[in-house]
């Protein structure tokens, strides 16, 4: 439990294709804050010719050492995703190797369908079944 307050906010990235999950990378824990900051980077190599059928999950998790780790919040920025995540995926399309910063507002897992079937990694975190 949790006497503080505060999080242990962390970020996970998934590459998907397909509804499945072909990569992952996470940045470090931000320990005691509500109010992180990442500036991180999470680099995927996708073929060119991939790129139209890949998106990329970002679940924003708050770590637990016991246990498992709780989803704060989800967005998905890829050419399948609806609003700013299609996007922030166009402008980077747009601008190959460069950074595209976007804020994104975080949703519940039901909202981006990720919590029915979903299943827990080694580390407690959600990840979509495959």
């Amino acid at each position: 439990m949790d006497l503080t307050g505060l999080s242990d906010p962390y970020v996970k990235a998934s590459l998907m294709a397909e509804g499945r999950r072909l990569k992952k990378r996470k940045t470090s824990i931000k320990r005691n804050t509500l109010n992180p900051s990442f500036n991180e980077a999470l680099v995927f190599d996708v073929a060119h010719d991939s790129v139209h059928h890949v998106s990329i999950t970002l679940a924003v998790l708050d770590y637990d050492c016991i246990g498992h780790n709780e989803v704060i919040g989800l967005c998905r920025v890829g050419s399948d995703a609806e609003g700013p995540g299609r996007e922030h995926w166009a402008r980077m399309l747009q601008n190959p190797r460069q950074p595209v910063e976007h804020w994104h507002t975080l949703v519940e897992e039901k909202a981006l369908g990720l919590a029915k079937g979903s299943t827990r990694d080694k580390h407690g975190d959600r990840a979509e079944a495959s």
